[in-house]
């Protein structure tokens, strides 16, 4: 039934200091931005997206082939300064993209001024892992996966 996972979507404090976070940092490329169309109220009736009719609502950003961050423009009245997730609260935790070369990786946000959060360690899944946030204070996680790594040992694609 499932095919993927299409995006993971965040509310934004700062769309261009987001973007240029996602873009120049972690390297993504934005795709597309969506208008929020005049006639949102019909399609979305009570929500608050309608008061951003007609102007920018999300900017979509590519991951891999098929994979996308979607970022939003903030609603009226959102706190701006409400963080990012944490583990004392349901729902959203935290993001995690598979990379390359861990250590290259490491010194790229390095480079960047952004401040890691761990070193880099291997996980409980035997995966190398460090953590970093975004500017807006959401968790990410940037992975290497090992031959011990459970993502690969107990892939279902790879089992008989």
């Amino acid at each position: 039934m499932v095919k993927g996972i299409s995006h993971i979507a965040f509310n934004v404090a700062d769309m261009e200091r987001s973007i240029d976070f996602y873009c120049n940092v972690l390297g993504l490329d934005k795709i597309f931005e969506i208008m929020i169309p005049e006639n949102i109220a019909e399609i979305f009736p009570g929500n608050p997206i309608t008061a951003l009719a007609g102007k920018p609502g999300i900017v979509c950003l590519q991951v891999a082939p098929g994979e996308f961050i979607e970022l939003f423009y903030p609603m009226p009245d959102t706190d701006l300064h409400s963080g990012g997730p944490n583990y004392t609260r349901i729902g959203y935790v935290h993001l995690s993209l598979v990379v390359y070369d861990i250590h290259d990786t490491s010194e790229v946000m390095r480079k960047h001024g952004v401040t890691i959060d761990t070193e880099i360690s291997k996980g409980p899944d035997n995966t190398f892992q460090f953590w970093i946030k975004d500017p807006d204070g959401n968790r990410i996680e940037f992975m290497q996966y090992t031959d011990q790594s459970y993502q690969v040992v107990y892939d279902k694609a790879s089992l008989p």
